[in-house]
């Protein structure tokens, strides 16, 4: 094996473990800030949506701003403020939580300082949010279309998903034993344990991606003419939407405003309220989900090897329609059989969104520019985040529980809809031999 393959599998090696340091803290955080909000501000569950809401519409105002300042400084400077600015606001995050639960206990709910203290503690969770995703976009959209030859592409996107499935599930499992053994003095004692572990992880994380671009012999990358602070703030969408890979993100966005989910906290609701299904059924159902979805990481690398890209895309966007439209139907038919048909093919729904996810992620690494990956990467993930406000908001308008069903029909024409976008998108592709989706000359 020469020095050259030897550095490359080095260099996959550290943008992988790095992966896994930052996904394992930020799920194990995500899982447990719900739960402390609710220990702070017990039978209070509108607090914690209240603090999502803010994250998201936070970070859904600053995504395209976050593109354009990728796209304008260097990578070894993306790298230390994506990944230091998620430190510094985890860290704020143990502080204002700390500070409110001292608060609270000391007698202050009806105190003006509460409502600073919260504020500040969901602004805390705006930046890291950000800081995120700027690193996914560094690590998975930047440096790993940059590094990884085109031939191991697939192959490195496969082990990324099965990073980010595998941390979903076994992240939360340790961060829930964590979070309930606890002093009876000191309530939050696992949040701030699991705070730490998030800190600890960003420092190898942040060295790690550093000795990368430093060693990696990375060529520097084609900058957009830097901007001011201002100019970065003023945001040209129309000329975003109008480049054809639009039509790829907005198939993958689509397939975000379905609540065909077994992660859907919506489905979930619907399942405990009006099915009368069991805790313990509802978590198992979540955690198959993430089992079904790593089939996705066999599946879509065989057929991507004799089929190409594209047309493993398509296959897998393909197989998840089919599956929810007979889940759909059982779902109609509404007997106590057909719940579990139901609940079967959206299990199976995951092989084929998960097998798209990765192709649509490594399309847009061969496809978009160095100069504009920032840009039209942060374009994608506004259009999911918008996806998400439009479901949540859809229903938190529902008068009742039953009426969840409009939802379910909707999803469906959703996903069908994203088969069709994806089919007439890349109909004007072509695929060489190496499975790679290059664009059309006119």
């Amino acid at each position: 094996m020469s020095m050259k393959v030897q550095s490359l599998l080095r260099i996959e090696t550290q943008l992988l473990l790095g992966r896994l340091l930052t996904r394992s803290g930020d799920q194990a955080w995500d899982f447990v800030v719900p739960f402390a909000l609710l220990v702070i501000f017990p039978g209070k569950l509108q607090v914690a949506a209240f603090y999502y809401l803010i994250v998201k519409i936070g970070t859904f105002l600053l995504t395209p701003s976050s593109g354009k300042w990728i796209d304008t400084h260097p990578r070894i400077q993306v790298v230390k403020w994506g990944v230091w600015l998620q430190f510094f606001a985890i860290l704020a995050g143990m502080v204002f939580f700390g500070m409110l639960d001292g608060l609270v206990r000391a007698g202050g709910r009806e105190s003006w300082l509460l409502s600073v203290l919260f504020i500040a503690l969901a602004l805390s969770g705006v930046m890291a949010s950000l800081g995120s995703q700027i690193t996914d976009i560094s690590v998975g959209n930047d440096l790993a279309p940059s590094l990884v030859a085109p031939e191991k592409l697939t192959h490195f996107n496969s082990w990324l998903r099965r990073i980010d499935l595998a941390t979903e599930v076994g992240a939360p499992i340790l961060a829930g034993a964590l979070f309930a053994f606890h002093p009876e003095q000191l309530p939050l004692a696992g949040l701030f344990l699991i705070g730490l572990w998030n800190l600890v992880s960003f420092v190898p994380e942040y060295f790690l991606l550093r000795n990368v671009i430093q060693r990696s012999g990375l060529k520097i990358k084609v900058l957009t003419e830097a901007q001011s602070w201002k100019d970065t703030f003023h945001i040209n969408l129309r000329g975003s939407f109008s480049d054809p890979i639009f039509w790829l993100i907005l198939s993958y966005a689509l397939l975000w405003l379905s609540v065909l989910s077994p992660h859907g906290v919506l489905l979930a609701a619907y399942l405990k309220d009006e099915m009368r299904l069991p805790e313990t059924e509802i978590g198992l159902f979540r955690g198959l989900g993430a089992v079904f979805g790593l089939i996705s990481t066999v599946s879509f690398p065989y057929l991507v090897r004799r089929l190409g890209l594209i047309s493993s895309s398509r296959w897998h966007l393909g197989f998840q329609g089919l599956t929810l439209a007979i889940a759909v139907t059982a779902f109609a038919m509404g007997s106590a059989t057909s719940v579990y048909v139901f609940l079967g093919c959206i299990l199976l729904s995951r092989v084929g969104l998960y097998g798209f996810s990765n192709g649509e992620f490594e399309l847009r690494q061969r496809l978009i520019p160095e100069g504009r990956r920032g840009e039209l990467n942060s374009l994608s993930s506004l259009t999911t985040t918008s996806a998400t406000l439009i479901l949540f908001s859809a229903g938190s308008l529902l008068p009742q529980t039953e009426d969840f069903k409009y939802l379910v029909y909707v999803s469906l024409a959703a996903v069908l809809l994203a088969n069709v976008v994806f089919i007439k998108w890349s109909s004007r592709q072509g695929v060489v031999t190496s499975g790679a989706a290059e664009p059309v000359e006119s």
